[in-house]
């Protein structure tokens, strides 16, 4: 079982907090671009491209509930919206990419002739919410093509183990990882983790638990 950092459905969203890890796992609610900013800001997501994806959807959820009627307003929501979930924590630079593609997107979509509001709103949801898709569908990728190729380069009869560090599990992404993607893929490995704000201690501790692969930093942890 791969532990989710994100559960979405159209006009929906909740964050796990991962400032509660690893006693407590708890799905937070997040209504719009502030809550998603907040979520950001104080560090309940981590992960670049956790952090990209709720910020977007986080976008997607306000527009849902609170559609602009008017193109230019809409462009301008986007606009400042991603503004403020960048800004949220600027060194995450999938936020960055995402709100720049996404900006350039709208642009491209709203020159269209005739196009609405209601058009452009659906557009963006559905842009939102295809970084969720990809992100995983990407990861799973990473996962068994990584595990081939480990297993097809060292072609050790007595097994492999191998260790990973940072940015592994899917705590930091939409829900299954991208080094840690070729543990899940073939069941083996270390991984240690940044320390972070706990993130190292308590976020990989949680990890082992519920996706049953060893974590050196969390193992290490659990014998003190």
């Amino acid at each position: 079982m791969s532990l989710e950092s994100v559960r979405y459905s159209r006009g929906s969203l909740h964050v796990l907090n991962q400032l509660l890890l690893p006693h407590t796992s708890r799905y937070e609610p997040v209504s719009g671009v502030q809550g998603g900013a907040e979520s950001i800001r104080t560090m309940k997501v981590r992960g670049a491209p956790a952090i990209a994806i709720v910020g977007s959807l986080s976008l997607a959820v306000e527009l849902s509930s609170h559609p602009p009627q008017q193109v230019s307003d809409l462009l301008t929501f986007v606009r400042e919206s991603m503004e403020l979930l960048v800004g949220a924590r600027p060194t995450a630079v999938n936020m960055k990419k995402a709100s720049d593609e996404l900006n350039s997107f709208l642009a491209g979509e709203a020159e269209k002739p005739g196009v609405t509001a209601q058009e452009l709103t659906e557009s963006v949801i559905q842009w939102a919410e295809s970084l969720l898709e990809e992100d995983v569908k990407d990861n799973q990728k990473i996962g068994d093509l990584g595990a081939q190729h480990i297993l097809e380069t060292t072609q050790a009869s007595g097994g492999v183990c191998i260790m990973t560090h940072c940015n592994t599990g899917s705590l930091a992404t939409a829900g299954y990882g991208t080094a840690l993607g070729k543990r899940l893929s073939w069941r083996a490995g270390l991984c240690s983790w940044d320390s972070c704000v706990g993130k190292g201690t308590d976020g990989l501790r949680h990890y082992r638990v519920i996706s049953k692969v060893d974590a050196l930093a969390g193992h290490v942890f659990d014998q003190y």
